[in-house]
């Protein structure tokens, strides 16, 4: 319910502001509340009734995001709306295509030569935005791999952590990351380099009793970190950008400095919508979208934002820790951290607390690749949460449990 007043007052606000009454900013609003009801029938016959919190959550830092980009750019958030319907759909056929595929180790070979396939085909085919090679065009719109080739890792991770991790295992598994984040560095996209390795760091460390292999590969990557800044001018580029905003101001630190006063201008309740200047903020629609929500809506939306992403990040770390299969286990945990590294690197990125990577804040940024993905993430995470066979069945144990403390004890003679 909450979700539908949040909807019908953010549009009906939007449509008011504009002269004459903006109908579209109406029909999205509309569409929007219907495909939410909707959606939530269909998930309930799925379920069997189920927990509805995690679709909640995603569906509220969507409609934040649309009434957002509406009022950035009624051109951007009518294409959103879209591409949010489209999300819907896949969260739907993600969920019916994991019930019907189960994912076992031996699939770690289709896994990894699918993930090496894209990545080769964006190495190649790729096309250039932003300064990062990580797009392809398909003639009627431009697909980033990369955040399709998220989902195939989590799963290709987990197949190869499903085992006891030995030396021989372990060197595998490192050339693999290796490769993967070698492309990225060549497409010139260190937020997904960052963000698969992070990911990768947060399953493996799971997985790793001792902690050794986890403590190699996070050294391994502060090593990388050292020579990609002496290696590559963008890289240097962004650090020294970080480091003193104010003394590039006008050039290289432009975008985050904008950030910052955008962030500051808002203050603890915001400037109020459609009375603050979030446009001065280059790819504010994107990468900065944060910011400009903190300015027109205050910081404290932006710290009740922050607490939805707390909130799925808990319900997923939940899913995975009732998971007994090892390899859903591990994905849904790897699944989860997806979304909560990328959140807390893009935030602490606008808020100049590291440097800025370029990647999109989940469910709220433009992109389309982006957020089919995100909607993708979730309806894997309900598979593995309503799958009885997947579960821990906590009943059972209990009877066992109760039911051999009442036996007899008997000594041998």
């Amino acid at each position: 319910m909450l979700n539908l007043v949040l909807i019908a007052m953010n549009f009906a606000l939007i449509s008011y502001y504009s002269e004459p009454l903006d109908y579209m900013a109406l029909y999205i609003g509309g569409s929007l509340a219907a495909a939410y009801m909707i959606s939530r029938m269909i998930l309930a016959k799925l379920l069997n009734g189920g927990n509805f919190l995690l679709f909640d959550v995603v569906c509220n830092m969507l409609q934040t995001g649309l009434a957002m980009l509406y009022r950035l750019s009624p051109e951007y958030g009518t294409k959103q709306a879209y591409i949010a319907a489209a999300g819907i759909l896949g969260f739907f056929a993600s969920f019916i295509f994991m019930k019907r595929f189960e994912i076992k180790h031996k699939h770690h070979l289709l896994l990894g030569g699918s993930i090496l396939a894209l990545l080769l085909t964006t190495q190649i085919w790729g096309i250039e935005i932003n300064g990062s090679k990580n797009w392809i065009n398909l003639y009627f719109t431009n697909v980033q791999p990369s955040e399709f080739i998220k989902l195939i890792f989590v799963f290709f991770t987990a197949c190869l952590l499903s085992q006891e991790p030995s030396r021989k295992r372990f060197a595998g598994i490192a050339a693999s990351m290796l490769t993967i984040v070698a492309f990225f560095v060549l497409q010139r996209d260190i937020g997904s380099a960052f963000l698969f390795f992070t990911v990768y760091l947060v399953m493996l460390f799971s997985r790793d009793v001792k902690g050794f292999y986890t403590a190699a590969s996070a050294g391994a990557a502060i090593g990388g970190a050292f020579i990609s800044y002496f290696a590559f001018s963008y890289i240097r580029s962004r650090v020294l950008a970080w480091i003193n905003p104010w003394k590039y101001i006008s050039g290289k630190s432009y975008q985050i400095t904008q950030s910052l006063f955008a962030v500051a201008t808002g203050g603890f309740i915001g400037t109020g919508l459609y009375l603050g200047d979030p446009k001065f903020i280059p790819a504010v629609h994107t990468d900065f979208i944060f910011s400009a929500l903190c300015e027109e809506t205050g910081i404290l939306n932006g710290i009740s934002l922050l607490a939805m992403y707390a909130l799925l990040s808990i319900i997923g770390m939940d899913i995975s820790s009732k998971c007994s299969n090892p390899i859903y286990s591990s994905a849904a945990l790897g699944l989860t951290s997806l979304t909560a590294i990328q959140t807390l690197v893009i935030v602490c990125g606008v808020l100049n607390i590291i440097p800025i990577t370029g990647v999109t804040l989940p469910f709220v940024s433009y992109g389309g690749s982006s957020l089919l993905s995100q909607f993708m993430n979730v309806g894997i995470l309900y598979y593995i949460s309503s799958n009885p066979e997947l579960q821990y069945n906590t009943d059972k144990a209990s009877q066992a449990s109760e039911a051999e403390s009442l036996m007899p004890h008997t000594t041998s003679r």
